[in-house]
């Protein structure tokens, strides 16, 4: 597999050792690739929401373990801020930290499941990618990168 893949694939059909999804605070409940994702984990993510153990801020990152219903063996919710404010920067910020965070855990495979990206086609978020893998830290990264409509 080169180092950078382009699917049109849901969230839970993703081939990586660690799938993920942005949730956002003012985006309740969770849609797109973390609502999908959350239901397949029987709605664990939607249970830390509640209970506000979880909220949506930059730079914030939950880890669950899959339960077999889906094709990556982990899940990482990585918190986007607000959605209403995303910009083309600030989603290339995001998509930084979600490498950096999969990285530092360990992972080398990972898919990152993109929903609305306000203005940023596919394109621009794999060339945003790209310029993210061409750093030294993600050398040997392999990355999916998928982005579908609002059911995931």
């Amino acid at each position: 597999m080169k180092a950078l893949q382009v699917l049109d694939s849901p969230a839970d059909q993703l081939p990586a050792e660690v799938v993920a999804a942005f949730f956002y605070t003012d985006v309740r409940p969770l849609s797109g690739p973390s609502g999908l994702l959350d239901w397949r984990l029987n709605g664990r993510m939607t249970a830390l929401l509640l209970r506000s153990r979880a909220l949506g801020r930059p730079g914030e990152h939950l880890l669950f373990a899959g339960n077999g219903k889906m094709a990556a063996t982990w899940v990482l919710f990585a918190g986007g801020g607000m959605h209403s404010q995303l910009t083309p920067l600030t989603l290339s910020g995001l998509i930084g930290s979600v490498l950096d965070a999969v990285r530092q855990a360990g992972f080398q495979r990972v898919a990152l499941a993109l929903d609305n990206m306000e203005g940023m086609t596919i394109q621009d978020a794999e060339r945003t990618a790209w310029d993210w893998l061409d750093k030294d830290r993600f050398r040997g990264m392999q990355v999916v990168l998928a982005c579908r409509d609002s059911q995931g």
